[in-house]
């Protein structure tokens, strides 16, 4: 068999002429490609999804296979904490939102106020028991801390990072064994 007159030599129409098959486009071939798109994305996304659970699967059996008990004799000394293998690597643990924070701010001044939103990241979900149940020395602590603060103090990048290492030191300060591992800022509002 030949080529169409038209078709140039090496194209899709030329060889498809030369096998005997139509040069129209068959429905079948997207059909397949979408098809196999959407095997390999599943595959990716159970294999990304996989990974996180067996890690922290293994974690146990790696500290002598005792679990949430081996874990507990981490750097607070108590029972019911988990040490940082309980906790996928770059993941985050359970958080404790408390209720907003508005303060006074120390200012001579004017009258400055701020309202604030705070998270505390434990890790594991049995800890969000333990920090509830401190729940009022931990708003105390924040009350005085945030009342004794002004407006340059709490401005900006440096000031919020400062708030919240300076937090957690007084956190575990006043609450021995506190599960808290980090404390998220999630609104400021300053006036």
């Amino acid at each position: 068999m030949s080529a169409s007159p038209d078709a140039a030599p090496g194209s899709d129409a030329s060889i498809a002429a030369a096998a005997g098959l139509a040069a129209k486009p068959s429905k079948l071939v997207p059909a397949l490609l979408v098809v196999n798109m959407l095997m390999t994305g599943g595959v990716l996304g159970y294999s990304v999804m996989k990974k996180p659970a067996a890690a922290a699967a293994e974690a146990p059996a790696a500290e002598g296979g005792e679990g949430h008990h081996a874990a507990a004799a981490g750097e607070h000394g108590e029972g019911g904490k988990a040490g940082p293998a309980a906790i996928a690597p770059g993941g985050m643990g359970p958080t404790v939102r408390l209720a907003d924070f508005v303060v006074h701010l120390r200012n001579a001044e004017s009258e400055r106020y701020a309202r604030m939103s705070f998270e505390l990241e434990v890790n594991v979900e049995p800890d969000k028991e333990r920090v509830n149940q401190a729940l009022p020395k931990i708003r105390e602590l924040f009350l005085a801390y945030l009342s004794d603060r002004t407006v340059e103090e709490l401005r900006g990048s440096e000031g919020i990072d400062r708030a919240k290492k300076e937090l957690l030191a007084k956190i575990t300060a006043a609450v021995p064994g506190t599960p808290v591992r980090a404390i998220y800022i999630t609104d400021v509002v300053i006036q």
